[in-house]
Parts: structure tokens; C-alpha cells; sequence
């Protein structure tokens, strides 16, 4: 899992569109409570004997938007959609509202063979 998730934050972190939007605010799991808007999270878990040549992980980003920003979140999932899926499994994409701030989430869901 830790070359895993040195490969994602690699891999994000070398695409313009990402950083463009999200500079360096990109975290496992959960990012500290006074991060600054936009930032991203990833979610890794490993699901065995998914292959033939090993384990398989499905990946879950996180990108954090604040109130009043749903166009800017899925704008942000449309630009990267295609750099998710030219280097991993696409599965799905999704936006939630988190009611306590008035934010937005953008989910992207992959996996990684």
C-alpha cells in the first residue's frame, strides 16, 4: 500500500490540472481541520486476489470544495476524469454536499491492478 500511495501522490502531483487547483494539498485519508480550500484526500484499500499476477487496490480521491463552489467541484471532475483514466481502472465519479459547511465533495473511485 505505501508504494501505492507514493505513486498516487507522485502521479497528482506532476499533473498541472490537478496542482493548478489544488497546489500541494493532497493527503491520506483526512487532511488536518484549518486546511485551505480546494484540497484532496485519497482513501486506499486492498482487495485480495482481484488478479492473477497479485493483489489489487481500489482507490477513492477526495476533492474538497467550499460553499457555493459545485460548479468549480465538477469542472474539477471533468478535467480529471481522462488523466485518471489513462493510468488507472476507471470506476466512477460522484459529488456529495456536506451539509454542516455547505461544501462539496468530488469523488473519483478507481482501481489499481
Amino acid at each position: 500500500m505505501l508504494e501505492l500511495s507514493d505513486e498516487i501522490t507522485d502521479f497528482l502531483l506532476s499533473q498541472t490540472v490537478f496542482t493548478t487547483v489544488m497546489a500541494d494539498r493532497l493527503s491520506p485519508v483526512v487532511s488536518s481541520a484549518d486546511e485551505t480550500y480546494p484540497f484532496a484526500n485519497y482513501v486506499i484499500r486492498e482487495q485480495s486476489g482481484q488478479s492473477l499476477d497479485g493483489d489489487a487496490y481500489s482507490v477513492t480521491l477526495l476533492f474538497y470544495f467550499e460553499q457555493n463552489s459545485y460548479r468549480k467541484c465538477v469542472a474539477f471532475l471533468d478535467q480529471m476524469k481522462p488523466i485518471i483514466k489513462e493510468k488507472y481502472d476507471w470506476l466512477n465519479s460522484e459529488i456529495e454536499f456536506v451539509e454542516v459547511d455547505q461544501s462539496f465533495v468530488g469523488i473519483i473511485n478507481f482501481n489499481k491492478i
